[in-house]
């Protein structure tokens, strides 16, 4: 099928590996029910493999008549099917990007002549369902022979003569909800603080390996109804109790690849949206019955980006968080520079409850000290992008200024921090934890970065490395404290789980705790916590990382079958 809303000729894969998957066949057939119960047992291998997907046809003659499992990945800028017209050419537009269909074999094909390494040797078909749009909006001319053809694995194909997985009940309906507007998302792979080849969540490389994961997972026994959005207020045409109807798996999931910010739209950035209109959406659909699995169900999505945790446990002498105070946009629109020196007020009052309490509690004997430097930042801001240093009153001010009243703003406060100093941030990437199993609250993966580079105040670039190197390069080669440093910080990070515990009944299926360490004596070191970070996260240069998260993420889908008084 063609992936351009206007030319002919045949699909043909990509050179980035989107062209059908990994190509290899083999392995069991992937039961219907054993699959599903496998992953909702827990007996999922962390990587998510359970066994490749099974060619069950042999041979194929021209002109057969066959059930073909479509693939939106295998050609990311094509089509997808609809039942009527209005729902390809009216955004948001919605339809099907991965299920069964039909088509019809274009060319006699035999399974000893197959090599998945050469596409020649692929199945060539022809789809056969009437209606399919491009997320433009976009018809396909399914009259133009051409423009039907394409070559597929053998493994996504059914003969008709035989039950198959084709006549089955998927064993999981996923509705995305993604970008659909004519701006593509920059997948950001580049660079230390790029997202890697997995590239930005509501990026089409990050919804193309999810997808992959789950096709080598399940193999063909679930769908994908996709929803392509190309402004915020198209978020609320959606009606979800229509929706539900539309999903037909033995369990459902909803995803959201976008940012939610406080911003009119107009801002030229695509896939971040009016948050409002997300969270309206995302009650909607959890109302309905259709659970939030990315990133997180609202209300703990909310605490995750809203960040307003900060100044609400920065007392706490626990979770060891920097003094925090917010800054009402009214107070920055009358007058910054009340405002930041309210704020400073503010922070060294705190300085001095805090040294209070912890006097009380007998924890230490620290001396409350001005705070003269910090950093200004944002709620629902993503990719530090609204995150500013200051080091004096005046500073401060423009800080105030130039975060509070950029264009088409609905933010309604800024925050004020204490500076923190520190010789590296370690990321802890904690993966279905589990307070009744201490090991599950282990990070899967530590990621040391620093700081390289502040543009015009603001945090952008950063190294970074490998415990050695780190150990090398930020802590003087002492090991001891370094470790000490990790020690400290997996105790903390147990503490926010429970803390978590009471935002919600369900842990989080992913979260990645940013904590800044720094070496203050031979072996010993500080620490303090910079950033709890939702599932979706940047992977930071982990290798493993989507394969683990995607893994746990599937999982997650299965956790609560549908009941049946829902929709009924």
């Amino acid at each position: 099928m063609n992936g351009n809303a206007g030319g002919g000729g045949n699909w043909r894969p990509n050179g980035n590996g989107r062209g059908g998957g990994n190509g290899g066949g083999g392995g069991g057939k992937p039961a219907h029910g054993p699959v599903a119960a496998a992953i909702a047992s827990g007996a999922l291998p962390e990587d998510g493999v359970i066994q490749a997907p099974q060619i069950t046809v042999r041979s194929l003659q021209a002109g057969e008549e066959v059930d073909v499992f479509h693939r939106y990945a295998q050609d990311p800028n094509g089509y997808f099917m609809v039942q009527h017209a209005t729902s390809g050419i009216i955004h948001p537009s919605i339809g099907k990007t991965d299920g069964w269909t039909t088509a019809r074999v274009n060319e006699t094909w035999d399974v000893q002549y197959f090599n998945p390494a050469d596409y020649k040797t692929w199945v060539e078909i022809q789809w056969t369902h009437p209606t399919w749009y491009n997320r433009r909006g976009h018809k396909l001319d399914v009259h133009t022979p051409s423009m039907i053809t394409q070559r597929v694995l053998p493994e996504q194909i059914r003969q008709r003569h035989g039950p198959s997985e084709a006549q089955q009940q998927p064993c999981l309906t996923l509705f995305h909800v993604r970008w659909g507007g004519e701006q593509p998302v920059n997948p950001v792979t580049e660079g230390a603080g790029g997202w890697g080849q997995i590239g930005a969540t509501p990026s089409d490389n990050y919804i193309n390996g999810l997808e992959e994961h789950i096709f080598q997972t399940l193999g063909p026994t679930y769908e994908i109804i996709s929803c392509f959005f190309q402004s915020s207020d198209e978020l609320l045409k959606i009606s979800p109790p229509l929706l539900r109807h539309m999903l037909r798996g033995q369990h459902l999931a909803a995803l959201y690849f976008m940012w939610p910010i406080s911003y009119q739209d107009g801002h030229e950035f695509p896939a971040y949206v009016d948050k409002a209109r997300l969270f309206e959406l995302m009650v909607q659909m959890e109302a309905t019955g259709i659970p939030t699995r990315f990133p997180h169900q609202s209300h703990l999505y909310r605490i995750f980006a809203s960040k307003e945790w900060t100044a609400q446990m920065c007392l706490h002498p626990l979770l060891r968080t920097p003094l925090t105070t917010q800054v009402a946009r009214q107070a920055i629109a009358n007058n910054p520079a009340k405002a930041a020196e309210t704020a400073m007020a503010a922070l060294h009052r705190l300085s001095q409850t805090r040294a209070s309490w912890n006097q009380q509690l007998g924890w230490s004997q620290e001396k409350p000290v001005p705070v003269q430097k910090g950093v200004a930042k944002l709620g629902w801001s993503w990719e530090a992008m609204d995150v500013t240093a200051w080091r004096n009153k005046q500073e401060l001010t423009r800080a105030l200024a130039n975060l509070g009243e950029q264009p088409g703003s609905f933010v309604d406060l800024v925050f004020v921090q204490e500076w923190v100093e520190f010789d590296v941030e370690m990321r802890h990437f904690i993966v279905e934890p589990d307070l009744t199993k201490p090991q599950t609250m282990k990070p899967k993966q530590i990621v040391y970065t620093v700081f390289k580079s502040k543009e015009q105040g603001s945090f952008r670039n950063f190294d970074r490395y490998d415990r050695t190197r780190c150990l090398q390069t930020c802590f003087k080669n002492d090991d001891a404290a370094l470790a000490d440093a990790e020690r400290q910080a997996e105790q903390l990070i147990v503490r926010w789980l429970e803390w978590l515990q009471a935002q919600s009944h369900e842990l989080p299926t992913v979260c990645r705790f940013d904590i800044m360490a720094r070496r203050v004596a031979p072996g010993k070191a500080t620490i303090m916590t910079g950033e709890l970070t939702e599932l979706g996260g940047c992977f930071l240069g982990w290798p493993k990382g989507p394969q683990v998260v995607f893994a746990a993420m599937l999982r997650s889908c299965f956790k609560d079958p549908i009941h049946p008084s829902v929709g009924s």
